[in-house]
Parts: structure tokens; sequence; C-alpha cells
């Protein structure tokens, strides 16, 4: 019996990578379990500025939290 021979080039798969112009996906720093397209959170206002950084959101419910203490969240993320 011979092996079973696998020679098509994995290099043309692209469901592994994103498509192209798509962000990275980052965490939000309010709800750390939720991935967050940042174009998409910029898009919508979901996002702060602290200290020289920007943080997105998942939704428009972590602004207030944000806002209520940013150096606990800032420091978590």
């Amino acid at each position: 019996m011979t092996a079973h021979s696998h020679d098509h080039d994995h290099g043309s798969h692209h469901h592994h990578e994103p498509a192209p112009g798509a962000s990275e996906r980052v965490r939000c720093p309010v709800m750390p379990g939720n991935l967050v397209n940042p174009e998409e959170a910029e898009s919508k206002g979901l996002f702060r500025d602290y200290e020289g950084s920007r943080y997105w959101f998942c939704c428009a419910d972590c602004g207030p939290l944000w806002d209520a203490d940013p150096a606990r969240y800032a420091a978590a993320a």
C-alpha cells in the first residue's frame, strides 16, 4: 500500500488570513472577552484616547464605564 500524496499548495489558502484592508482585532479594555475591529469601532465613536494610547470598545455601554475609571481599564489592557 502506498502513502497518500499531499501535494497541493498551502500558500494559496486564503481563509486563514484577514481580508485585504481588514484591521487586526483587539480586545475591548472594558469587556476583554470581546474582540473589536478598531476601524469599525472608530466609525461608531466607540473609542477613547488615554495617556497617548487609543482604546476601542465593543459597544456603547463600555464608554461610560471607561470614563468612570480609565486608569483601571488601561492598566488591565
